[in-house]
């Protein structure tokens, strides 16, 4: 069975982790696969992530939209038709890619707008599709004019309907879909929480955390609400609590606000990633809202306490195992700096490991994933 799929190499993204975990299951099955990256840059490094895998089946294709800024497509575009004929060009290279290489079935993660071209794509070549949601587009767009939180719930809404299945990493996610996106229930869809890479849940792991040592990890966005916990260092200077912060993120983040008594660090290789978390007290992810959350399950996974928004969808997973202690609302800093003196260099009991290990292993959720490829697969031949 052959899957297309979307890439992205971006190292603090929750889609490149989510991804690499499941193709890493599928490729040992011998799947085959159609890679397909649109990247927006002029220049990059060569794709070393997925390096390890055979020419013969793990086929990449990279697509420049360097010529193509959104930005500029949106500001003069006024309904969705208007937009797609802008992209009509790699539109027409995927559609040629999908042809010459005949997936059984297209794997969408995240409804930006790339995903929604390929979406395009696959049902202009009768391919089916499921979409692995990463982020609601509509929410992440909450910030931006009228106009275009329209043209973006346009694009999601197209995703969906494009979309024979939808999996979706938490009943959040879902319901907020549901809610801003299909204003109706949805009945093609699965709850699955993303796998975590072996890497994360080795049971040899022994705690290496310093004393008193807090971090943020992830890209610099509005929806992942880093403001606060730049307003929580400052609370817990005021305090004069001993302790020390680091803040992993990408290299273009604007970081003006930011306290200096914070230290900066760049995104990680999964090895790296795994090291410095295990010499952290406590993983702090404050987001406005996250379809699921990474970061803090690969941290809880080695047995690194998180404190989480109760808007992540991964906070369900931590309710389930008896760490509701772990998720708070942001909006009292107060509180919240009271329970991070509360939380930091705590232990998870070796009971509570383990329940998020089962409900989290890569192997046991790339199955139900493989399950729902599998099904919808058939459709192409019905």
């Amino acid at each position: 069975m052959k899957i297309a799929i979307n890439l992205t190499r971006e190292k603090v993204g929750g889609i490149t982790s989510s991804n690499i975990n499941l193709i890493n299951y599928l490729y040992k099955l011998n799947y085959e696969f159609t890679g397909i990256e649109l990247v927006s840059r002029v220049h990059m490094e060569g794709p070393a992530l997925f390096r390890s895998f055979t020419p013969e089946i793990f086929d990449h294709h990279i697509i420049s939209t360097h010529h193509l800024p959104l930005k500029n497509i949106l500001r003069r575009s006024n309904s969705l038709q208007e937009v797609k004929k802008a992209y009509r060009e790699p539109i027409r290279i995927i559609r040629k890619i999908l042809r010459e290489s005949c997936p059984d079935v297209v794997l969408l993660s995240g409804t930006y707008y790339l995903p929604w071209l390929i979406s395009i794509a696959a049902k202009a070549e009768k391919i089916p599709v499921v979409l692995w949601y990463s982020g609601v587009l509509t929410k992440e767009m909450e910030h931006t004019s009228p106009r275009i939180r329209r043209l973006f719930l346009w694009i999601e809404k197209a995703i969906m309907k494009n979309a024979s299945q939808t999996i979706f990493p938490s009943e959040l996610c879902k319901k907020t879909v549901e809610q801003l996106v299909t204003k109706r229930k949805i009945h093609n869809g699965y709850v699955i929480p993303n796998p975590m890479a072996s890497i994360f849940t080795d049971p040899s792991v022994v705690d290496d955390s310093q004393d008193r040592t807090i971090a943020a990890i992830g890209r610099d966005s509005k929806i992942k609400n880093f403001d606060k916990f730049f307003e929580l260092e400052r609370e817990l200077q005021k305090r004069n609590w001993r302790h020390t912060s680091s803040f992993v993120t990408n290299p273009d983040a604007n970081l003006e606000r930011m306290p200096k008594s914070i230290q900066v660090l760049p995104s990680m290789k999964p090895y790296e990633l795994k090291q410095f978390y295990l010499k952290q007290g406590l993983i702090i992810c404050p987001s406005i809202f996250e379809t699921f959350g990474n970061v803090p399950m690969e941290a809880t996974c080695l047995g690194v306490p998180v404190l989480v928004s109760e808007t992540m969808g991964c906070a369900e997973i931590l309710k389930k195992v008896g760490l509701s202690n772990m998720v708070i609302s942001f909006d009292d800093i107060a509180k919240v700096a009271d329970r991070v003196e509360q939380l930091c260099d705590q232990e998870i009991l070796p009971k509570q490991l383990n329940a998020l290990k089962k409900l989290l292993d890569t192997n046991v959720v790339s199955e139900e994933i493989r399950v729902v490829l599998n099904e919808t697969a058939k459709k192409k031949f019905q």
